[in-house]
């Protein structure tokens, strides 16, 4: 682990921002110091661009990794710079397997749209979702009457799946059907979803593509995360580091395993291994 890092990668929910989805103020602080040393700060999240929150916005985002890798954006131009989408019968019959299931919410991402039926947008809570999680939700996503009838249109762009589950059983069960598909990256955020991808899109991925267009070494990258969708970025990074409330797995594979996301984490090891150089 050196000094010599020209970008900070970073996963959003579970990492940068707390549990109640708030950007602690001491992780402001050290990302703002990143800004001013011309340290590109990256946010790779399975979010839509539109689900970042302002605050990180506001400290000087110029590029993001969104939908787990499925899109690389150039926020300040408004440019699509890569993007990765479903096969579109693939992601019909995926969505036709998830909704004959009745402990299975689902829902997607179309044509840079979260969309969500009101079966599953207005009954969050029957799928174990968290209070914050499921503002986070409510505000990225639209009210549609049938996402299936949504993606079969013709021109629709299908960027990815995502599922919540009531019964982690069925989860597991779910996992194992899903092998059956060819051409998904089937990954989790939380402990009770999976999202699915198109299998050239993970974020570890787009940060190999993001690195080649800027001409940035993948030595000269430290990147932070706490899930199962965060297993490439954090292998590809020079510096990976895992939060202490993250996977166990993800941290067996880091570089460093930093505080907590409620603690700060991501701002204790920018002062650790970029700051203090």
């Amino acid at each position: 682990m050196n000094a010599g890092i020209r970008m900070v990668a970073f996963d959003l929910d579970g990492t940068v921002l707390d549990d109640e989805k708030r950007l602690p103020e001491a992780n402001r602080q050290a990302l703002a110091a990143c800004v001013e040393r011309g340290i590109l700060i990256v946010p790779c999240t399975g979010r839509l661009s539109a689900g970042i929150p302002p605050e990180i916005l506001d400290i000087g985002v110029h590029y993001a990794i969104t939908i787990n890798g499925g899109a690389i954006e150039d926020l300040r131009e408004s440019r699509l710079l890569d993007r990765q989408l479903l096969d579109k019968e693939t992601a019909l019959a995926i969505v036709k397997l998830a909704q004959r299931q009745p402990g299975v919410m689902c829902d997607a991402y179309a044509d840079g749209r979260g969309i969500s039926e009101p079966r599953y947008y207005d009954h969050l809570e029957r799928f174990h979702i968290s209070s914050a999680t499921a503002k986070m939700l409510r505000q990225t996503r639209e009210r549609i009457p049938s996402v299936l009838e949504y993606i079969s249109r013709p021109g629709t762009e299908i960027n990815k799946i995502n599922m919540y589950f009531a019964d982690m059983a069925e989860r597991e069960r779910m996992k194992e059907t899903l092998k059956q598909f060819s051409g998904i990256l089937v990954t989790s955020s939380i402990v009770n979803n999976l999202e699915i991808n198109s299998a050239d899109a993970s974020k570890g991925a787009a940060l190999r593509r993001l690195a080649a267009i800027l001409d940035i070494n993948l030595r000269e990258i430290a990147a932070f995360g706490d899930g199962g969708n965060d297993y490439s970025m954090i292998e590809t990074a020079g510096i990976g580091i895992a939060m202490k409330n993250g996977e166990e797995g993800l941290k067996a594979v880091a570089d460093y395993v930093t505080e907590s996301n409620n603690d700060a984490g991501v701002a204790a090891a920018i002062r650790k291994f970029i700051l203090s150089y």
